[in-house]
């Protein structure tokens, strides 16, 4: 560890880091001076550089200087927020080499969806020392008494992906959440912000944590291999010169000349159909899918037969696209074309994931304006454009959400919710007006004034100005809250009635038949029983079966991007012209 660092760390974590890393990347040598001023930070850089460990290692390096001091107590001291539940449970499992290395009493829980009624007690009980969570969970958490108490001494939040959290109503919601959290503890927490593809950093660092938030973006050099590459001659669409046995063809050769193969769709089926047409080559096992109708389970498998190298092709959607760390990937390849430009970056830094690596990435487009597409995003990629940040405001629906979350936890005045509300970013403008509509809505104005029939969400007496909530609210509260939408998806289960294995569509389910066949986590699968909520299933043979179909996977493409590809397509055609 370079010597103006070596202030910063305890003998025993510099010793440790010497030994187990080696010498600090760019983004650890500029980023744990910023962390140790206490200020909000906003980490930016490349994927493979070190950020994660840059977030950690100082507040690892603290709470092991309390042990050995004995002043380490029972109590939530960091609070890690992930965007994904996988992400989390690999964080997990990567802050367990610094804390053994370390011989740290360091406890570190997960807390989210998947997590079991009983671990979510007993952590209520004898609360972690880091807990990782997801923005929902900690919303979940703020509602309930026992919840509070839990995660309100923490001194640290540390945002991971915040690309993915902040352009949404996903980060409107999460900021909120941090506020609450800052008024809960009767002070702020540190919070440290981390991403990969994120502009302006200027923006992304105010809603993080104000203005006076400091951002750490160290200029590095990342090496890439980026090509456009055609599986068929002409890319014709007809079916009798499908491009698919081909692209299947040439992801199989690239996974005979190297270690593992990480494979990007634009959608669950067409995941499916490749690493069906792969497996078709390989044999089964060969590829295997991942995306968000994968078990838990089998998602988790997947996970670690690629970190170990046993799986050579894992064919995914953006499930695989942010942070999890799955060992050395050799090449990633897209099959068509991401509608952002940020996605594509975010994808090709899966691939040389460790400082110093190359990153390698090949599109292979399926008809001929993916071509063109993929041409423009590679070159978009090389001039270091992305997606604008634009975090939405005002957003009332969410609000709504909060105050009813607030009003189940605990009473509240107007203005103590108006103070509150205004510290997250989102809300700085919100005024007492606003704030007073919302709570006359959720208090069933609206229906009162239909006269229709309402149960108040919340109980809002206007003459004190205070708000309150009963049982109905917290069971709103626990049972509403978040932006992911439920899709009303049919749980896969064999016929055990145990094992869980995928989600369907419930239009796919509702045109499917008994004896029906299909591919769902590159397996085929027997439909042998429909029910209410379930479809039973057995293993079957790949013959005749058929990729299912998932509603909804498409996005747009932002407006910048789009101006940006015109700007191309109009130099080519001034290009054409003069030539």
């Amino acid at each position: 560890m370079e010597s103006e660092l070596r202030s910063l760390f305890d003998e025993s974590t510099r010793r440790w880091f010497e030994a187990a890393v080696g010498q600090p990347t760019a983004v650890q040598r500029a980023g744990w001076p910023a962390i140790a001023r206490g200020k909000n930070v906003l980490i930016s850089a490349p994927t493979g550089t070190g950020k994660t460990l840059t977030a950690f290692l100082m507040l690892i390096d603290r709470l092991n200087r309390l042990a050995r001091q004995g002043a380490l107590e029972e109590r939530v001291y960091a609070i890690y927020i992930s965007p994904l539940k996988a992400l989390g449970n690999d964080i997990r499992e990567n802050l367990t080499r610094p804390i053994e290395g370390l011989g740290a009493p360091i406890r570190v829980a997960v807390r989210n969806g998947d997590t079991p009624a009983s671990e979510r007690q007993k952590m209520l009980r004898h609360p972690p020392h880091i807990l990782i969570t997801t923005p929902e969970s900690v919303y979940l958490l703020l509602t309930t008494a026992n919840g509070q108490r839990m995660i309100g001494t923490a001194e640290t939040v540390i945002v991971d992906e915040l690309h993915a959290i902040l352009n949404g109503k996903r980060g409107t919601h999460l900021l909120l959440s941090l506020a609450r959290l800052d008024a809960l503890s009767g002070r702020p927490a540190q919070r440290i912000g981390l991403s990969a593809t994120i502009r302006p950093l200027e923006i992304a660092a105010d809603f993080l944590g104000g203005p006076d938030t400091e951002i750490v973006a160290p200029e590095i050099e990342k090496q890439t291999d980026v090509r456009v590459l055609t599986a068929a001659p002409g890319l014709d669409p007809l079916p009798e010169h499908s491009v698919w046995p081909e692209i299947c063809r040439e992801i199989y050769e690239a996974a005979q000349t190297g270690r593992t193969v990480l494979v990007f769709c634009e959608g669950r089926a067409t995941a499916e159909k490749v690493a069906s047409g792969v497996n078709q080559l390989g044999g089964e096992g060969f590829a295997r899918t991942h995306h968000g109708s994968v078990a838990k389970e089998q998602r988790l498998a997947a996970e670690r037969a690629l970190k170990a190298g046993e799986l050579k092709v894992l064919c995914a959607t953006s499930s695989m696209e942010l942070g999890i760390d799955v060992g050395e990937i050799d090449l990633v390849i897209q099959v068509g074309c991401p509608q952002r430009i940020a996605s594509a970056v975010q994808r090709l830094g899966r691939a040389g994931h460790r400082p110093g690596a190359v990153s390698a990435m090949r599109f292979y487009p399926r008809m001929k304006q993916e071509l063109l597409l993929a041409a423009m995003t590679a070159e978009a990629m090389k001039r270091g454009r992305i997606e604008r940040l634009d975090p939405p405001v005002m957003c009332l629906d969410i609000l709504s959400q909060h105050l009813v979350s607030m009003a189940a936890a605990g009473d509240y005045t107007v203005e103590e919710a108006l103070s509150l509300i205004r510290r997250a970013p989102p809300y700085r403008d919100l005024t007492k007006a606003q704030l007073e509509a919302v709570l006359r809505m959720l208090a069933g104005d609206d229906e009162h004034e239909d006269d229709r029939p309402v149960s108040p969400r919340v109980n809002y007496d206007r003459i004190h100005g205070t708000v309150s909530g009963g049982n109905y609210a917290r069971v709103l509260a626990l049972a509403s809250g978040g932006t992911i939408p439920d899709r009303g998806m049919y749980a896969v289960y064999l016929e055990d009635g145990v094992t869980r294995l995928v989600e369907l569509e419930e239009e796919f389910v509702f045109e499917a038949r008994l004896g029906d066949k299909f591919f769902l986590g590159a397996f085929a699968w027997r439909i042998v029983e429909i029910t209410r909520d379930r479809v039973i299933v057995r293993s079957a043979s790949p013959e005749g079966a058929q990729s299912p179909f998932w509603r909804g996977d498409g996005l747009g493409r932002d407006y910048e991007t789009g101006a940006l590809f015109g700007e191309m397509l109009r130099r080519m055609e001034e290009a054409h012209h003069a030539g």
